[in-house]
């Protein structure tokens, strides 16, 4: 894990999984973060809550990456146990001053709801940027059909890597 004050008054930060969710850390210390970026090698189940309780410790982020691994794409994986209406339950702060998120999809769909959920309660949001397999174009049409509530642009991306 590492924490740095880069400039003046902005924190940046960059976690892996183990750190975060495993219990290596206290959300606390991310209140005042700003920029936030995880590599979660794939959007698994078992990491999801230690995500959102990752995210309940901030108020401040405007600017979110979740990076994924293509080398841990295996069809086993269990990436799908999370729905809207869990996203719903949370209680995510800084989705109200959110300007700028990319995710990078991986398989299941996790990844998938947690950016329509995204898209349907951040008003500030300027840019989405979708990263996805050849083979994820169903993605691309279920992410569009979610009720946009600001004027962000939606940029979905190609990666041949993923498939």
């Amino acid at each position: 894990m590492a924490i740095g004050n880069c400039r003046s008054e902005t924190l940046y930060s960059t976690l892996t999984d183990q750190a975060v969710f495993c219990g290596d850390f206290m959300p606390l210390l991310l209140e005042n973060v700003c920029y936030l970026s995880i590599h979660v090698g794939s959007f698994r189940d078992m990491l999801v809550p230690g995500m959102v309780s990752t995210f309940q410790g901030m108020c401040n982020l405007s600017t979110l990456e979740i990076k994924s691994d293509p080398e841990f794409f295996e069809p086993k994986t269990d990436c799908s146990g999370f729905n809207m209406g869990y996203w719903r339950l949370q209680n995510i702060y800084f989705l109200h001053q959110l300007m700028e998120v990319t995710i990078e999809l991986s398989i299941g769909s996790n990844g998938i709801q947690f950016a329509k959920y995204v898209l349907e309660h951040s008003q500030n949001l300027k840019k989405m940027t979708v990263f996805l397999a050849p083979q994820q174009s169903k993605a691309v049409r279920k992410i569009t059909k979610s009720k946009i509530a600001s004027s962000a642009r939606l940029d979905f991306l190609e990666d041949r890597e993923r498939g």
